[in-house]
């Protein structure tokens, strides 16, 4: 029989490896969510070149493929016909058993650039795409022992598409911003991975909890008996294993949002930076067009954007109201509607505000979540340990943007 203290040392590395390889799995999750949350949701037209952002339309294709058997028109298809094989097997006690499976015969896949289409219409990239967008045709049966299926993009599907517009005018993925197709809305998809972020930092507490309890367990009793000290010890030993994993995920969470915390103004900033450039063109325009909109000019000469999240918010409240009493000047002047500057840089300034809400908003839920962590019980131990204080937050606006001159 073997050492109980080894058996014991082996559930130690075998738990120890299992949380560290949850660990590692959560650091990956952790950066695909904030790829996926930082892209905001644009019309096709609003996009600029290399813009990452979650877009929506309908597939469609002139020329699309054919899924084989089934005929299918679709821009994606993965194919398989398979046969069932039947076969007896016959125990040392004489008793006979058949059984059977269906193995493939023969597979097919193929791809091809589409359109997306929301009104405005845009080539989708075939290469390196990931598709979650594909549904089952279920399964053709032609005899009895034979049987066609296959998943299809078919074109008219309604999907999102989150990627980087290419310099060709092309949508597809870019460094670490994938080319990913879904059903789901970009809110539910980087929920979705919200979600097996938390299962993966559970598990990785658990594994080794469990690993420690077993090997307490072992040293105490090799007969894993359940006795009245033998469960207290199993609690122990699992506490033990269990503790420094969750502080440590629990610190590498901390600074992977703090780090997120610094990107997300970095975001802001960036689109800010943006709107800012447009600024000497819009009063160039309102100049020659209303002159007499003396307070605007002014308001929007004050528009800048600023390093320090602090000072941004102070002055984002007085630069939002200039943004959309220029968005809403067409109403007031008509004329302004055939001005094609004024068309031009409308759109212009009503895309980057659109970018500006997204990057203000994704940066507050992430200062949210930061400061919960910094401030609430347990993980508040680690934070004070780690010198991690609240960041501030950014001013909210929640009203929606005017509409836009053209669609």
């Amino acid at each position: 029989m073997s050492d109980p203290s080894v058996n014991a040392l082996i559930a130690i590395a075998a738990g120890g490896m299992s949380g560290w390889i949850a660990l590692w799995s959560l650091r990956k999750k952790d950066h695909q969510t904030w790829v996926m949350a930082r892209a905001p949701e644009l019309p096709i037209h609003a996009l600029s070149v290399g813009d990452d952002a979650w877009i929506n339309g309908v597939v469609v294709h002139d020329d699309a493929l054919r899924c084989p058997w089934f005929q299918t028109p679709c821009v994606d298809y993965s194919y398989q016909s398979e046969r069932k094989h039947t076969w007896t097997t016959t125990d040392k006690d004489g008793k006979t058993t058949t059984h059977s499976e269906w193995r493939v015969v023969h597979s097919k896949s193929n791809s091809c650039h589409f359109i997306l289409d929301d009104s405005t219409q845009i080539w989708i990239a075939s290469n390196q795409r990931k598709n979650e967008a594909m549904i089952s045709l279920g399964y053709y049966y032609e005899y009895s022992t034979f049987r066609h299926s296959a998943n299809v993009l078919e074109t008219g599907a309604s999907i999102s598409v989150l990627g980087v517009k290419q310099p060709d005018g092309t949508f597809s993925h870019q460094l670490e911003v994938p080319c990913l197709l879904t059903r789901a809305t970009a809110k539910v998809r980087v929920q979705r991975n919200a979600s097996s972020e938390r299962i993966s930092f559970f598990i990785a507490c658990l594994l080794p909890a469990i690993s420690g309890g077993i090997a307490a367990l072992l040293v105490r009793n090799k007969n894993l008996q359940w006795e009245p000290d033998s469960i207290s010890t199993a609690v122990l030993g699992a506490f033990l294993m269990w503790l420094p994993f969750w502080m440590i995920g629990t610190f590498n969470r901390l600074v992977r949002l703090r780090q997120q915390v610094i990107a997300g103004f970095r975001q802001v900033d960036i689109k800010l930076s943006v709107r800012a450039a447009l600024v000497p063109n819009l009063i160039a325009v309102i100049k020659v067009a209303c002159g007499h909109e003396q307070a605007l000019m002014a308001a929007l000469a004050n528009i800048r954007s600023h390093k320090d999240p602090r000072t941004t918010t102070q002055v984002e409240a007085s630069s939002i109201a200039a943004t959309r009493q220029v968005l809403a000047l067409h109403e007031s002047y008509p004329s302004l509607k055939s001005n094609t500057l004024f068309c031009d840089l409308h759109e212009r300034l009503w895309a980057c505000e659109e970018k500006i809400a997204h990057a203000r908003q994704l940066y507050n839920d992430i200062v949210k979540e930061w400061n919960d962590r910094v401030q609430s019980f347990p993980s508040s131990l680690v934070a004070r340990l780690a010198h991690c204080l609240p960041a501030p937050f950014f001013a909210i606006d929640d009203e929606p943007l005017p509409p836009q001159l053209r669609s």
